[in-house]
């Protein structure tokens, strides 16, 4: 056998390994390659991040400069050119350069400030895709607009107001007034003002009070003047305005507390005969707004039922032309033509803010029988203008076409049955008959019937049915559950219409602050607050107004 041949040809299993190192070899060369590739691509797209991420960085913080810029710019309340302004925030920023333009467009009452701005910037890596720079882009606009207010500040001015939570500290009635005169100082802008509020002043306890001015533009019903409040029936409460030609039922001049025989005039009317707690109406004049808030007394009953109904009805649309002839009489400054506006004026905002710190109670007016005609009452004035001397007789007996007439004179109370009782009135013909709305704009109901009737019945000449019926004219029209409803209705309509209501609970019951949470346009617009608190409201309040007007 020839070894030598033998080992000088490969076995197989050497030549399969030869093999496998051949293949192990190229395969080597051709993941370097991929991995290369992988590689590079990876470091680009890093890059190229790297690249977009300093550009919105660059981005972002030239838009947030100009957003800065052109809100500090569309301040009304700053006073330097809004250019100058724009360009001074660039500047400080580092970024003057980049402001591309700045547009002013503004007017009474209102700034618009539009800028635009760019900044570029050299790529680290986007170069090998072909892009040398990249821009980072800002824009923006910025409005700021005083917006006009009319408010209806409708104010509890019952009798509980006179009390005070504790001895020795200001009553409620003071607390309103100083928290309502902060209230306007707020709220009223001066002359000038690139923007117009006005405020009508509508104070309430039994009643509203027009007052001898404003119930010249109403046609009240005519069965006396002595004083200007309307009631109403149910149905007024389904409609937001008043009607000035359709006539409003005229509620009776009477007194429902007084029981002294006074002998001049009711001391306490249950709508006033003067200006006090008139309706003021669109005011722009702080001053004549503190002046009427601060004559504010405390007395009677309460209808915020009625005090909601005048606020609503002062904001309607529908009062403009009374705005508009009370201006041509002078009685309101013509700044304020064509309020109240329509309701869908965007430009202006419509107000109520409401408070009490009481509930509905009961609202009188003279029985039916005692709102006109002849009383049973006879005067004698002696033939001067002096009350304090009049003479004062009433019919008992009524024997109609006879002589037999019956008359108690009242100047002889103490005396004899026969000086008392005479069949002619005291003055015979120099007296006359006292109509009946005469009869209780002189005597209190009570008065009435205790001076002129009280003896007749006491001797025996008068029936407890007539007295009684004499002393108890009054009557309830409107009692507190049916108020709170009529409240209601009233408040929903109010804020159907797009009025905003502010409603206030000033130490009241749970009654009343169910009414005013009900009213409120929202939980957030309801306050319930407890002595000097009842300023804090009026400031949230008068605050919130202002950031309403502000838009931007």
């Amino acid at each position: 056998m020839n070894w030598h041949h033998r080992h000088s040809l490969p076995s197989v299993g050497e030549g399969l390994a030869a093999d496998l190192r051949k293949f192990r070899s190229e395969e080597s060369g051709s993941i370097t390659v991929m991995f290369l590739i992988v590689f590079i691509a990876i470091i680009a797209f890093t890059g190229f991040g790297v690249d977009l991420m300093r550009n919105e960085m660059k981005r972002a913080h030239l838009q947030a400069t100009l957003d800065r810029a052109i809100l500090a710019a569309a301040d009304l309340e700053q006073e330097l050119d809004p250019q100058a302004v724009v360009q001074d925030y660039f500047a400080k920023s580092g970024l003057a350069d980049a402001l591309s333009s700045t547009v002013v467009d503004e007017g009474l009452g209102y700034r618009v400030v539009s800028a635009t701005a760019s900044e570029t910037s050299d790529t680290l890596f986007l170069g090998l895709a072909g892009i040398e720079q990249m821009t980072a882009p800002a824009a923006g606009e910025a409005a700021e607009r005083m917006g006009n207010v009319e408010i209806s500040l409708v104010l509890d001015r019952s009798g509980s107001m006179s009390q005070s939570s504790t001895s020795g500290l200001p009553t409620k009635i003071e607390n309103l007034q100083v928290a309502a005169n902060e209230f306007i100082d707020t709220v009223v802008q001066g002359p000038g003002a690139p923007s117009l509020t006005t405020v009508s002043l509508v104070s309430y306890n039994a009643t509203v009070s027009l007052g001898p001015v404003l119930s010249q533009y109403f046609n009240l019903s005519a069965e006396h003047n002595y004083s200007s409040c309307a009631i109403f029936p149910d149905s007024a409460f389904n409609t937001l305005g008043i009607s000035r030609t359709a006539t409003l039922d005229r509620l009776s001049h009477f007194d429902l507390w007084t029981t002294s025989e006074s002998t001049t005039a009711i001391p306490r009317p249950w709508c006033p005969a003067d200006s006090y707690g008139a309706t003021i109406v669109h005011s722009a004049d702080p001053v004549e707004l503190r002046a009427a808030i601060d004559a504010l007394g405390a007395e009677g009953n309460t209808a915020i039922d009625l005090g909601m109904k005048w606020g609503t009805a002062l904001l309607d649309p529908s009062a403009q032309d009374l705005v508009s002839d009370m201006i041509t009489d002078g009685h309101i400054d013509p700044v304020v033509a064509g309020r109240p506006v329509a309701y869908d004026d965007h430009e202006t905002l419509k107000i109520i803010v409401l408070m009490t710190d009481g509930a509905n109670t009961t609202e009188y007016d003279l029985k039916p029988q005692f709102q006109t005609g002849m009383s049973d009452a006879w005067i004698d004035d002696r033939g001067d203008s002096d009350p304090a001397n009049d003479r004062f007789s009433s019919r008992i007996v009524d024997l109609p076409g006879t002589a037999a007439d019956v008359y108690y004179w009242d100047r002889f109370e103490t005396g004899s049955f026969t000086q008392r009782y005479r069949n002619t009135p005291d003055g015979n013909t120099a007296a006359r008959q006292m109509t009946n709305a005469e009869a209780y704009a002189r005597f209190g109901t009570r008065a009435f019937a205790t001076k002129l009737f009280r003896t007749p019945y006491n001797d025996g000449q008068l029936p407890w049915s007539d007295y009684s019926g004499i002393y108890n004219a009054y009557r309830g029209i409107v009692g507190a559950n049916h108020a709170d409803d009529r409240l209601a209705t009233i408040c929903q309509g109010a804020k159907d219409a797009g009025i905003i209501v502010f409603t206030i609970g000033f130490e009241a019951p749970q009654r009343g602050l169910d009414a005013m949470l009900d009213c409120a346009s929202s939980p957030a617009h309801y306050f319930d607050v407890q002595g000097i608190e009842i300023s804090q409201a009026f400031d949230s309040i008068a605050r919130t107004i202002t950031q309403l007007r502000l838009t931007q």
